[in-house]
């Protein structure tokens, strides 16, 4: 792969990160929504059925966004791996090579099984 293909390759999976950060918020506030607009059916005395096939879709979705977002994290950390020359002599450059990586992947993981349980408390306690 030439340079050139790499950084738009990164670029690419970097605007990857921000959008699975975009779709993580509105999807699991449509939830919390659904669980607070349809509290007749998600509530204390809703139904059990109801409330599994919720958590399992809360689950699922929650599973795929932080798919999508790790491995959108694991490109971009590739894609620091390729920058060479003028570029990697910048600040910024040696910045982007030096991020921690390990601990961006550990943030979205703790946050994404952080807000999936809440959601399964919140219908199911």
């Amino acid at each position: 792969m030439t340079n050139a293909n790499s950084v738009h390759w990164g670029t690419t999976r970097q605007r990857d990160v921000v959008a699975g950060i975009g779709f993580f918020v509105f999807f699991n506030t449509a939830l919390l929504a659904l669980i607070v607009l349809g509290s007749d059916v998600l509530g204390h005395d809703g139904s059990h059925d109801a409330k599994v096939g919720f958590g399992i879709i809360a689950v699922a979705i929650n599973l795929m966004l932080w798919i999508w977002n790790d491995s959108a994290i694991v490109d971009v950390q590739a894609s620091s791996k390729d920058i060479a020359g003028a570029d990697l002599e910048t600040a910024i450059g040696q910045k982007f090579v030096k991020a921690p990586w390990a601990m961006y992947r550990v943030l979205v993981l703790v946050i994404t099984v952080l807000v999936t349980g809440s959601i399964i408390y919140g219908v199911f306690w």
